[in-house]
């Protein structure tokens, strides 16, 4: 099987990423930057082949599973907003996909199937390794504001149309489908590894330096009143 890597994107990365989205993808539409975006190329003997983009829940509350501060600390909630991130995009390139030039037994990892046809797993393979890093790398580029309150990204979502796909790549990845709402929207989600404590150590000096954290920590204090 050939080398597969997830490179963190940076902001050329990101640039990228959401142009390739935006005209491949089935949604055809970047991800909103409020959502705060972070993300990965899969990159194939050091080619890019795909993308992984995570963000922010665009609903900030879901319940009885997340919800604000507040609202976990009273049990209304399981977890905060902030320990939540969205899978939201996923984007693999043809050539990688059933029929593609490098969709092969020696270059992707995959099965025959039962007509002997070579059925890739890479979209998979490349989730389920990136559900066991982004807890932590996303708090290393975009550290917490809060210290004192939850921030460890104890859940990984993501949503599937049913008009578009049917979730496998989620259930092979380990996600297990949590809900499907009126207009058949569905729900995939998975835990996430707790962090180490050396993670939680970089995390943290990463959050003491950062500027933005600083800068909401001081807006705090001077108005007294919590922002989650």
């Amino acid at each position: 099987m050939g080398t597969i890597l997830l490179d963190p994107l940076d902001k050329t990365g990101i640039a990228w990423a959401q142009k390739t989205v935006t005209e491949y993808h089935y949604r055809h539409s970047p991800m909103d930057v409020r959502c705060s975006v972070e993300g990965y190329a899969v990159l194939l003997e050091n080619y890019r082949v795909g993308l992984l983009l995570f963000g922010r829940p665009e609903a900030t509350r879901c319940y009885p599973w997340y919800g604000s501060v507040e609202e976990a600390g009273s049990g209304l909630v399981e977890v905060t907003r902030w320990q939540v991130l969205n899978l939201a995009r996923v984007w693999l390139s043809s050539a990688v996909q059933v029929g593609g030039s490098l969709c092969t037994p020696d270059l992707v990892p995959g099965y025959y199937d039962r007509k002997g046809i070579w059925r890739s797993t890479l979209a998979s393979t490349v989730i389920g390794t990136a559900a066991q890093r982004i807890g932590f790398d996303y708090l290393v580029r975009r550290p917490p504001v809060f210290l004192d309150e939850p921030y460890q990204i104890e859940w990984l979502l993501s949503y599937c149309d049913p008009a578009y796909h049917k979730g496998t790549i989620y259930r092979e990845s380990g996600f297990q489908l949590y809900r499907t709402n009126a207009a058949g929207l569905m729900t995939w989600r998975i835990r996430l590894p707790e962090l180490t404590q050396e993670q939680l150590g970089e995390i943290n000096y990463r959050a003491k330096k950062s500027k933005r954290s600083q800068s909401c920590r001081a807006k705090r204090a001077q108005i007294g009143l919590p922002l989650g």
